[in-house]
């Protein structure tokens, strides 16, 4: 029904739905939340130049040099690895937005970002947009007003956008004016690759992909690590497929992705086991419809349940990457087809999915042929249960839990 929808009628279903709290948090340019127009139609076919299918293969050296200072910087401090996971996506998506390689946790833009990443998260709850999608009027109350904390959020996050959109915008221009600017969104943008826009559709268009890129593969890679620990025995066998077809002590490249479908179906069943974006983003109609006989009236807030439809297959709680292969062995037909509703649906599928899904497979192949990931032991050795919690946002992200990274090498271990 999702697909009929937004990809057989998606004239209708392609609008994002008006909320005050976007304007009022200042990310109402942003790609992911805007509504369909003109301004949308500029960003999408922006984004499509440098994200779409037959040109996104450039970035995969980006992709693979930043998996392999995730390693190290797991390998030098395995504590912190979710903080290592947040620096990769992170640092992955400076690097293809604006063309420059980040300087390590304190780079100034990578501060600047996690800081408005944490106020947007905080300020931007589903609860929030909800109340004030349904009641704008409340855009008005003052900050003082009990229960209105979040007016002095969203001054403080207005203030944050509009100097993330400026400061990393004007460093790329300068570096593209000295001709120093790696291949990027921002190098095509700026007449180094297929074509010359306003500076302003530019930048917003660029803020919009930083910000959206990295939490949701962020999220999906702490599931992933989460999965492992809970199934050790998938976890060996990607690590028997990994040795046989790449070689034990070798770091997989891109080369070696269709000979391990193993790994790829361990990816699919980890973003259908626990979605990033549980109920998607809400979509709207732009006219008065019927379906199946129910009347939707023009303005309709529709929400496409990315929860329950990963709850549709049998045993829906068991993670089963087998879901995705045949008797053989070998990815199903029809695996990244079943997969795909975890990126939208219809003109508003995320633009950034292969850059997603690339960036993804990189950091899985890698750590995974670095390291075994264990439950961490007590002082009596004994391991030390993880019960899964999760915070729920725009994004869901498991709550930071203890393990044992074992280096398949033995170059090492830490919780």
């Amino acid at each position: 029904m999702a697909r009929l929808l937004a990809e057989q009628r998606s004239s209708i279903y392609s609008d994002r739905p008006h909320s005050p709290i976007y304007q009022l948090f200042g990310t109402h340019h942003m790609t992911p939340v805007l509504e369909y127009g003109k301004e949308w139609k500029r960003q999408r076919k922006l984004l499509h130049l440098s994200l779409r299918n037959d040109v996104i293969d450039r970035y995969q050296e980006l992709h693979l040099r930043s998996a392999h200072r995730l390693l190290e910087n797991i390998q030098q401090d395995s504590k912190n690895f979710y903080s290592h996971i947040d620096l990769y996506t992170a640092s992955a998506a400076l690097e293809f937005t604006y063309g420059r390689e980040v300087d390590g946790k304190n780079d100034p833009v990578i501060t600047m970002a996690t800081g408005l990443a944490e106020v947007m998260a905080k300020g931007l709850t589903v609860e929030r947009v909800g109340l004030l999608t349904a009641l704008p009027i409340l855009k008005y109350v003052p900050s003082w007003f009990p229960g209105a904390a979040f007016q002095d959020e969203a001054r403080k996050c207005r203030g944050m956008v509009a100097s993330f959109s400026d400061f990393p915008f004007s460093m790329a221009k300068k570096q593209a004016e000295t001709g120093g600017l790696q291949p990027s969104f921002i190098s095509d943008m700026l007449g180094q690759g297929e074509v010359e826009v306003e500076e302003s559709d530019a930048k917003e268009t660029a803020t919009g992909i930083y910000i959206a890129a990295g939490e949701t593969t962020s999220s999906t890679l702490k599931v992933l690590v989460l999965a492992m620990l809970l199934n050790p025995a998938i976890q060996d066998k990607v690590h028997a497929e990994l040795d046989v077809v790449v070689g034990k002590g070798v770091l997989p490249t891109f080369e070696d992705r269709e000979r391990l479908p193993y790994l790829q179906a361990v990816l699919y069943e980890v973003m259908r086991w626990h979605p990033a974006l549980p109920l998607g983003v809400p979509h709207a109609t732009t006219a008065s419809d019927i379906v199946e006989g129910y009347y939707i009236p023009k303005g309709t807030l529709v929400i496409f349940n990315t929860w329950a439809m990963s709850n549709q297959y049998n045993d829906p709680e068991c993670f089963d990457p087998g879901r995705y292969l045949t008797p053989d062995g070998k990815l199903k037909p029809d695996a990244q087809q079943d997969n795909s509703q975890y990126f939208g649906f219809g003109r508003r599928v995320c633009p950034g999915r292969f850059f997603a899904g690339d960036s993804l497979w990189a950091a899985a192949a890698v750590l995974l042929s670095a390291f075994r990931f264990e439950k961490a032991r007590d002082a009596f050795g004994k391991e030390i249960e993880i019960e899964p919690v999760f915070r729920h946002g725009m994004v869901s992200h498991p709550e930071p839990y203890r393990c044992s990274i074992i280096s398949r090498t033995g170059a090492g271990e830490g919780n």
